[in-house]
């Protein structure tokens, strides 16, 4: 069946379906979650998708069934950035200008004062990005109530009696930005923000100097370069994680149960319903492989962890063969955790030919106490957007880990920030806690149309004292 034809024979069966006494929501979502699933994976051109779904209102208008509800008021957004994913893929990869050239963990402290208060000064991260060097600090003290002064005007004063020289002998003219604060338990507040200085030449550095003339005392922080494009984490191409774009789509769409929509809830029922419509619609136009072992039942997709909302009770394909079955019927009647954290600094660029992906850090934290250890991969990427209300997603990068003793991990991204031009970065951190004993991953980076691998060592965990699991928190949307 032609892509655009299905669509509307999906929206003439939503009409009727609002027609009969269904939730007009309920069938729009449907509608609207195939057609964004369509033009995410090029399948139709936006302007076919919003003829379209102009049809479907105007079909809703002609029986006097509204088109507020679950079209236009605020229930579903009008775009998923799906038209621009798709578009940026066609187009190739861009570099990403926001990568650093070089960065260090810097691990600096010093006592300081912040607004008249006794303070605890950190520098976190020294990176080289452009001609500036960025230092991330945080300072944290206790909170005396009240509304506090503009966080910029107090940590400018505070690092007045800062200073930043390198091993040339330059010293640095450092500014304050992006200072934000916030009370944090028990009974504190904390200031997070950089310092700015800009770079006085193109000659490599071996180290800077951080000095505080307040407590009289100076750190200093190793500089290294960025690893080489040959060292040793050499990235190679890979297969995405699954073995057609709209096996991955479905998989990303499948990862959840009940789910609100503006003011209304939408029930597992509901959701697994219109999963199963998207997955029936990509099936019937050719996109999603028959024999998928995406179809087979949750199990084939991997089942869902204790921190992860329940994805198929009940199952989208138990919903999906509702459907083909109903079809058969019709047809039949009509037949002829916690120690200190460890970071890796990788700046390791993968090569893909349609997006821009490059793995920035690895931190390994004790968080998983004898279970394991929590791992974070930082990735900055492109297209990357954050995406909108299920069930309009635009899923740009999807991660999956394997250790030396075979076992694999999900990437569950857990933050995210969109930058300029669709470029993007967030931190996924792998599920189930990474086995102590495990040496090495190989960490697979995948969008919908290609994936890029890379190795990487990991150095043997530090003992711990065990600790009751912790509870981690529930993914993020998928970005």
């Amino acid at each position: 069946m032609e892509p655009e034809q299905c669509l509307r024979s999906l929206a003439d069966d939503a009409v009727r379906r609002a027609q009969g006494g269904e939730l007009v929501l309920h069938c729009s979502l449907g509608v609207r979650a195939a057609v964004n699933a369509f033009v995410l994976l090029g399948l139709v051109p936006e302007g076919g998708a919003d003829k379209i779904l102009a049809e479907y209102q105007e079909g809703l208008q002609q029986h006097s069934l509204g088109t507020a509800w679950g079209l236009s008021d605020g229930e579903l957004p009008a775009r998923s950035g799906a038209r621009e994913v798709w578009e940026a893929h066609v187009g190739g990869a861009a570099p990403l200008g926001e990568v650093p050239m070089a960065m260090a963990p810097a691990a600096a402290s010093f006592p300081a004062t912040v607004s008249g208060l006794a303070a605890d000064l950190r520098f976190e991260w020294v990176k080289l990005s452009g001609q500036q060097w960025r230092i991330s600090f945080r300072a944290c003290a206790d909170d005396p109530g009240g509304e506090p002064d503009r966080p910029s005007v107090v940590m400018r004063e505070a690092l007045a009696m800062v200073t930043v020289t390198d091993d040339s002998g330059h010293r640095y003219r450092p500014r304050v930005e992006a200072v934000t604060w916030e009370r944090v338990p028990p009974s504190r507040q904390e200031w997070r923000g950089d310092l700015v200085a800009e770079v006085p030449g193109a000659a490599a550095l071996a180290w800077l100097e951080i000095a505080s003339a307040e407590s009289g005392t100076a750190e200093r922080i190793r500089i290294d370069p960025a690893p080489a494009g040959d060292g040793p984490h050499l990235a190679e191409a890979a297969a995405p994680r699954w073995p057609t774009p709209a096996e991955g789509y479905l998989a990303a769409l499948a990862k959840v149960g009940d789910v609100k929509v503006g003011w209304t809830d939408v029930e597992a029922d509901k959701t697994a319903e219109i999963v199963a419509v998207v997955a029936d619609c990509l099936l019937a136009v050719g996109a999603l492989p028959p024999g998928s072992a995406l179809l087979r039942g949750p199990a084939a997709a991997g089942a869902p962890t204790a921190h992860l909302p329940a994805v198929h009770p009940p199952s989208w394909q138990d919903a999906l063969a509702a459907r083909w079955a109903s079809r058969a019927h019709l047809a039949a009647d009509s037949a002829p955790a916690p120690g200190s954290p460890r970071h890796s600094v990788l700046l390791a660029p993968l090569p893909m030919a349609h997006a821009s992906a490059v793995i920035e850090t690895i931190v390994t934290s004790a968080e998983g106490g004898a279970a394991g250890s929590l791992i974070g991969v930082t990735l900055h990427g492109r297209p990357w957007v954050p995406g909108a209300t299920w069930p309009m997603i635009a899923p740009c990068f999807a991660l999956h880990a394997d250790d030396d003793h075979g076992n694999g991990y999900d990437g569950i991204l857990a933050g995210f920030a969109q930058g300029a031009d669709l470029a993007g970065k967030g931190t996924f951190w792998l599920w189930p806690p990474v086995a102590d004993d495990a040496r090495s991953l190989t960490i697979t980076v995948s969008t919908l149309w290609e994936g890029a691998r890379v190795h990487v060592s990991l150095p043997p965990a530090p003992p711990a004292t065990p600790v009751p699991p912790a509870t981690p928190a529930p993914p993020a949307t998928p970005a």
